[in-house]
C-alpha cells in the first residue's frame, strides 16, 4: 500500500514528505520512538505484484547495503518486509542535491564545483573497489547524474540511488544485453549499445556530463527528441567548456572532455585518477575566479555568485567572501573496505526461515513465505536455497495472479488491424527481458495474433501425420491451450474476431475455428493454395488463393459474396479500408478493389512480383516490389506520389507512424521515410535480408533479420536501443500486445517479450 502525509508506516514511522518516482515512492519519515529521520524506499503500490520490479528493488536493497557505511555514500540502513511489501530505509541527508542547485543557478561557481567533485570521486573510488560479497569487489552507478549527488548541512557530499547498480562483472537476467535505464543525456556511448558492458568506466563519463552541466548550466550534447539526443551521444563532439564559461582554465575543458571520451579507453583510468587531476587543476581555478563577487555560508561553507538571502543548503547566513579561500592540499584517498559477514546466529536464522518458508509454501501461503525468503537472504546473502527458492515462490505468486483481468490491445491478425499499418496504440518499450519461449515446430513464418490473453500462430511441423500445427498460447505464460494438426504448413497470421473465432488459411482451405477450443466450426474450399492471411472488417472477411483469386465472404451467412480472378498467384494479404481493398500480385501489379462488389477500381503496374502486403494511411497506400521500390500510391486513383528504391527486392510490408514509413529490404537494411515525400530519414544495418514487416509501438520500432535477431530501434534515429539473437531467421511480423512483444523464428519457436521496468 501507499502512505499519504501524517499516516505511520508499521504504526512507528510518521511520513512527513512524499515523493513518487518511476517504480518507486520515497517517503521521508521520523521515528516516533528515536525522533531520527529516515528516507524510506519501497515499490510503488501498483508494481507490487510485478516480479521483474520486486526483483529489482531486492537487488537494489541488496547491493546497496552490501556497500556498507562511507562519508560520501547515503547509507543503507535495514531493509524490512512489512505486511508484504519491502522497505528500504536509508540515512536521511538534510541538505539539497546538486541538481536542485543548478536548476536554481544555472552556472554553479567553478571552485566550488572543484570541491564538490573532489569528494564525489573518493565516494566513487569506495564504490568501485568495496567488497559487496564473496568475490564480488567492486559496484557500477550507471545512473551518476545531479539529483543523485547530495550535499547535507556540513557541505559533505553523499552519493545516492543505487537503483541501477551492479555488482562489476556480474551478469544478471536484469542486466543483460540492451539499453540501461538511466537518464538518457547523462547515459555513456556504450551504455546505448549494451548496458551489460557497462564499466568503471561508464561511470566517468556521467560524471564528466554533471561537471559539464554544472560549470557551464548546459548538456553537452543535445536533440530535439530521444532519438537525435541518443544518435548526439554516439556522434557528436560537445563544445569545450571555456567557450561557454568565460575565464575557465584550458586544463578544466581538457580534464571534462577526456571524461567525455566516446571511446573509454580515452577517459580516466577510475576515479583515483580523475582525482587526482582535479587536485592539479584546483589552485589554477581558484586563482582564475579569485577575484569575482562570491557570497560563502558561515555554516557549510557553500560559495555562489548568485545573490541567495540564505544557503540553499542549510539556510545558513551568506555574506559576501571578503578574502580567497586558502587552497588545502589533499592526499589522493585510501580506500578501505570492509566486507560485510553474516554472523553464526545469522546463518542459524537464515535457515530456520527457509524450513518455515517450506512449510508455508506447502500450505499455499506464498505472500509470508516470500517474506521470509527475502528476510533469509538479506541475513545471509550467500544463501544460494533461499535465494533459489525466493524466485520460485516469487514466480508462483506472479502466476496465481495471472489471470485477473487487464485492460490491453488486441493484435487480432496479421499487422494488427483492417488497414495494416503495423501500428499499436500500446507502449511497449525496451529493454525488453524473455519471458518465454514455446517450440511448436521446425520453422514459424507465421506472425501471431494476440486476443483476450491468448497468442495464436502457425508453424510447419515434421511430426507424423501432420505437416502443419496451428496453437493457441497463454499470452502471460506461454503454455500451451489447445493446439490443431494438419496437413499442410502453416505460414500465415490468423485473424480472430472478439476472441470467439479463427479464420485461418490451412492448403486449400480457409477454416473457421472455436478461438477458445480450436475445434472446427465451419470450413471453404478454395481454388487453390491459401497462403495469405485473412482481413476482416464487420462482418466481411477478404483473403486471395494461389490462383489469382480474391475472395469475399459475409462471416454471419457463411457464403462466398464475390470472386475476383486476375490470373496470377497472390501472396499479397489484403488491406481494407473504407469500402475498398488493396492486394499486390504476382503479375506486378497492385490493385484497388471494391470491397462490397469485387470490382476492380484501379492497378497500378510495378517493375516486379508483389508480395508484400499494402498498408493504409492517411489517404496513401504503401507497397513494397520485387523491382526493389517502395511506392506511395493515392488510395483514391492510384496515382504514384512517390517511390524509394534500395538495392534488393521488398517483400516486407510498410509500417506507418505519423510521418514515418518503416520497412525492411532483402539489401539487409531496414529503412525509415518520410510518409509525404519519400525522403530518406535513416537506415539501419542489419546482419542479412529483412522480410520481416516491422511494427511500431511505443515511439519503438520491432523488426526482425534473416541473421535470427529481433531488432528494437527507436523511430527518430534508428538507433538500435535492444536486440535479442535466437537461434533462426525471424520472417513473422512482431506483434505488441498485451504488454509484451511475440514473435516467431525459424529455429521453430515462438518468443514472448516484456519490458524489463
Amino acid at each position: 500500500m501507499e502512505f499519504d502525509l501524517r499516516d505511520r508506516i508499521d504504526d512507528q514511522y510518521t511520513v512527513l514528505e512524499k515523493y513518487r518516482g518511476g517504480m518507486s515512492v520515497v517517503y521521508i519519515a521520523i521515528d516516533e520512538f528515536s525522533k531520527k529521520r529516515f528516507a524510506v524506499k519501497t515499490v510503488k503500490q501498483e508494481m507490487l505484484e510485478d516480479r521483474t520490479a520486486v526483483d529489482r528493488f531486492a537487488q537494489e536493497a541488496r547491493t546497496w547495503m552490501n556497500l556498507g557505511r562511507h562519508e560520501h555514500i547515503v547509507e543503507a540502513i535495514i531493509y524490512r518486509e512489512i505486511k508484504g511489501q519491502p522497505f528500504l530505509f536509508l540515512e536521511y541527508v538534510d541538505g539539497c542535491n546538486l541538481g536542485e542547485l543548478i536548476d536554481n543557478e544555472d552556472q554553479l561557481f567553478p571552485p566550488q564545483v572543484i570541491d564538490y567533485a573532489l569528494q564525489a570521486c573518493e565516494g566513487m573510488l569506495y564504490v568501485h573497489n568495496a567488497e559487496v560479497g564473496p568475490g564480488d569487489s567492486g559496484v557500477i552507478h550507471r545512473d551518476l547524474k545531479p539529483a543523485n549527488i547530495m550535499i547535507d548541512r556540513r557541505g559533505q557530499v553523499k552519493i545516492t540511488d543505487f537503483g541501477l547498480a551492479k555488482v562489476y562483472g556480474v551478469s544478471t537476467r536484469l542486466t543483460d544485453a540492451g539499453m540501461g535505464l538511466g537518464t538518457y543525456v547523462y547515459m555513456p556511448p556504450e551504455q546505448f549499445l549494451d548496458a551489460a558492458s557497462a564499466d568503471r568506466s561508464s561511470d566517468i563519463y556521467s560524471f564528466g556530463v554533471v561537471l559539464y552541466r554544472a560549470i557551464t548550466g548546459q548538456y553537452p550534447v543535445r536533440g530535439d527528441s530521444v532519438g537525435k539526443l541518443i544518435h548526439n551521444i554516439l556522434e557528436a563532439e560537445p563544445r569545450r567548456p571555456s567557450e561557454l564559461r568565460r575565464g575557465l582554465p584550458d586544463a578544466v575543458d581538457d580534464l571534462v572532455l577526456r571524461c567525455l571520451a566516446k571511446k573509454r579507453a580515452d577517459r580516466f583510468e577510475d576515479f583515483g585518477a580523475l582525482h587526482g587531476a582535479l587536485l592539479q587543476v584546483r589552485e589554477e581555478v581558484e586563482e582564475a575566479f579569485g577575484d569575482a563577487d562570491v557570497l560563502r555560508c558561515e555554516v557549510c561553507g557553500y560559495r555562489s555568485t548568485w545573490k541567495y538571502l540564505s544557503c540553499p543548503i542549510c539556510a545558513g547566513s551568506m555574506p559576501p567572501l571578503t578574502h580567497r579561500k586558502e587552497v588545502q592540499a589533499v592526499e589522493p584517498p585510501e580506500v578501505e573496505v570492509e566486507q560485510r559477514r553474516s554472523t553464526p546466529e545469522e546463518v542459524e536464522r537464515a535457515g530456520s526461515m527457509l524450513q518455515e518458508a517450506l512449510a508455508l509454501r506447502e500450505e499455499g501461503r506464498l505472500r509470508p513465505a516470500l517474506d521470509l525468503l527475502r528476510n533469509a537472504t538479506e541475513l545471509r546473502p550467500d544463501f544460494a536455497e533461499a535465494r533459489a527458492m525466493l524466485d520460485e515462490v516469487a514466480l508462483q505468486l506472479a502466476r496465481s495472479r495471472a489471470d485477473e483481468p487487464q485492460p490491453t490491445y488486441n493484435w487480432p491478425m496479421y499487422r494488427g488491424n483492417i488497414t495494416r499499418s503495423g501500428y499499436t496504440p500500446e507502449v511497449v518499450l525496451p529493454p525488453l527481458v524473455r519471458r518465454w519461449q514455446f517450440e511448436i515446430g521446425s520453422w514459424v513464418l507465421s506472425s501471431p495474433s494476440v486476443a483476450n490473453g491468448v497468442v495464436y500462430v502457425g508453424a510447419r511441423t515434421e511430426r507424423a501425420g501432420n505437416v502443419g500445427r496451428l496453437c493457441a498460447l497463454s499470452a502471460r505464460r506461454g503454455e500451451l491451450v489447445w493446439e490443431l494438426g494438419t496437413s499442410y504448413e502453416i505460414n500465415t497470421g490468423p485473424a480472430v474476431i472478439r476472441g470467439e473465432r479463427l479464420y485461418v488459411g490451412a492448403h486449400r482451405q480457409l477454416l473457421c475455428l472455436d478461438a477458445r477450443s480450436g475445434s472446427r466450426v465451419w470450413g471453404l474450399v478454395a481454388d487453390d493454395l491459401v497462403e495469405t492471411s485473412p482481413g476482416v472488417s464487420g462482418q466481411r472477411l477478404y483473403f486471395a488463393d494461389a490462383s489469382g483469386t480474391v475472395y469475399g465472404l459475409a462471416l454471419d451467412e457463411r457464403r462466398v459474396l464475390w470472386k475476383t480472378p486476375t490470373g496470377m498467384p497472390i501472396f499479397s494479404s489484403p488491406c481494407v479500408w473504407h469500402g475498398s481493398l488493396y492486394i499486390g500480385s504476382s503479375d506486378y501489379l497492385v490493385r484497388s478493389l471494391d470491397a462490397e462488389t469485387g470490382a476492380i477500381q484501379w492497378e497500378f503496374a510495378t517493375g516486379g512480383e508483389v508480395i508484400s502486403t499494402p498498408a493504409y494511411a492517411n489517404g496513401l497506400v504503401y507497397v513494397g516490389s520485387a523491382d526493389h521500390r517502395l511506392y506511395a500510391l493515392d488510395a483514391t486513383t492510384g496515382a504514384k506520389r512517390w517511390e524509394f528504391q534500395t538495392s534488393e527486392e521488398i517483400h516486407s510490408s510498410a509500417a506507418i507512424c505519423e510521418d514515418r514509413v518503416i520497412f525492411g529490404s532483402r539489401d539487409g537494411r531496414i529503412y525509415a521515410l518520410d510518409a509525404r515525400s519519400g525522403k530518406r530519414l535513416w537506415h539501419f544495418d542489419t546482419g542479412d535480408w529483412v522480410n520481416c514487416s516491422p511494427t511500431v509501438s511505443g515511439g519503438t520500432v520491432y523488426c526482425g533479420s534473416h541473421d535470427g535477431k529481433l531488432y528494437a530501434l527507436e523511430i527518430d534515429s534508428g538507433v538500435c536501443v535492444w536486440e535479442f539473437q535466437t537461434d533462426g531467421e525471424i520472417a513473422s511480423s512482431p506483434a505488441a500486445s498485451h504488454g509484451a512483444v511475440y514473435v516467431g523464428s525459424n529455429d521453430g519457436s515462438v518468443y514472448c517479450f516484456r519490458s524489463r521496468g
